[in-house]
């Protein structure tokens, strides 16, 4: 219908935190006498949309994370959604000293802990063994739960250590989600034998997965990068080589790896500062929780020397593009769903967005928060 984006935008129809924006359908015809008299004309008012958006991205980092850590996970299970959660608001309580965070952390683990629930299904995905990052992360404080939690993390690596063949996990999807959901719990754990397993699993993977510009194809037959399945590599890498020890023979390797995904994603960020659904075609959606896996990767990599100061603008023009999709209320905009390997670049351009309460999205925002935090931002 013709005028009806411009009456949409005006007069508001969508999503009540925003307000409209002045907005005017011009036919062809008119065009150039309407930027002529656009550019003569007094400079308008600031609009209720602008205003809006402006709020949002003028939060500090930990105002943002005490959002998150409130809202999120709102389904608490063994899953490494609920524990990236989780792990993040551990470490927002040490950093703040504002102890209900942990308190919150130890009730919703609580029936893993005391083993009222089993940590794994008969089934075993690394989807849910990831979930166990809570429990290195946990042990890794000390404390009453030390001891059941380093034994759950011990567990939890023990499994995911299991291989068909030098890097191919046992438990894996061979996706590029292996390269997170299956080493972090090692990583954080600073399990020797599962860190060995991890460089062996994320060399493999990059041999067949990483492209020409450092970006990932999601699966070997999945020929289209995948905006989370790059954030899950990239941080699977960055905590590895956050926990590897600077003796290790192979982290140069997965230095190099790294360095070279994070250069090829700095080529594909989208001018507002979001990269793509799809990396590397603009004409996809800004997604979420890739901006927020690369922020904290890029961060990490920064403060800790991996990466030089240049990423530095990269990462800001990231976080604020994402500080926009996040609500006030702590809801998010444009988050992918759950997503597996897909055979067309088409399946993935057509993978629904989320819009409103996302425990993944939220997760992972959460921990871009807290690096940001980290580099001073």
């Amino acid at each position: 219908m013709e005028g009806a984006l411009a009456s949409a935008l005006a007069s508001h129809p969508g999503n009540p935190e925003l307000g409209p924006v002045p907005a005017r359908a011009v036919a062809p015809a008119q065009l150039q006498a309407t930027v002529r008299d656009l550019i003569e004309a007094p400079l308008p008012a600031i609009s209720p949309l602008r205003r809006s958006v402006e709020q949002r991205i003028s939060r500090p980092p930990l105002d943002i994370a005490r959002l998150l850590a409130a809202r999120y996970p709102g389904r608490p299970s063994m899953s490494y959604i609920p524990g990236a959660a989780w792990i993040y608001t551990l470490r927002l309580a040490r950093l703040t000293g504002e102890t209900g965070w942990r308190d919150k952390v130890l009730s919703q683990v609580q029936p893993w802990l005391s083993g009222e629930e089993p940590l794994t299904g008969e089934r075993v995905s690394f989807a849910s063994l990831g979930g166990a990052m809570v429990f290195a992360e946990l042990a890794s404080e000390g404390g009453a739960e030390a001891a059941a939690a380093a034994d759950l993390a011990a567990q939890a690596a023990e499994i995911a250590r299991a291989e068909s063949a030098p890097g191919a996990p046992e438990h894996g999807s061979g996706w590029t989600d292996d390269m997170y959901l299956g080493t972090v719990v090692a990583s954080l754990a600073r399990d020797p034998d599962g860190m060995d397993v991890a460089v062996r699993l994320i060399t493999r993977y990059a041999g067949l997965l990483q492209q020409q510009d450092g970006i990932f194809h999601h699966a070997p037959d999945a020929p289209a990068p995948w905006s989370r399945g790059n954030g899950f590599a990239g941080l699977g890498m960055a905590e590895l080589l956050t926990a590897l020890p600077t003796t290790h023979p192979d982290r140069p390797a997965v230095l190099e790896v790294f360095r070279r995904q994070m250069e090829g994603l700095r080529e594909h960020q989208a001018l507002d500062g979001m990269w793509f659904q799809v990396v590397d075609t603009p004409g996809s959606y800004r997604e979420g929780s890739l901006t927020a896996l690369a922020v904290t990767a890029m961060a990490r990599g920064v403060r800790l020397g991996w990466l030089d100061d240049s990423y530095r603008r990269v990462i800001e023009r990231a976080w604020l593009a994402l500080l926009a999709h996040v609500e006030l209320d702590g809801e998010l905009v444009d988050v992918c769903i759950s997503t597996g390997a897909g055979p067309t670049r088409r399946y993935y351009l057509d993978r629904p967005a989320v819009n409103g309460h996302d425990d993944r999205g939220g997760a992972l925002i959460l921990g871009a928060a807290l690096e940001v935090h980290a580099l001073g931002f």
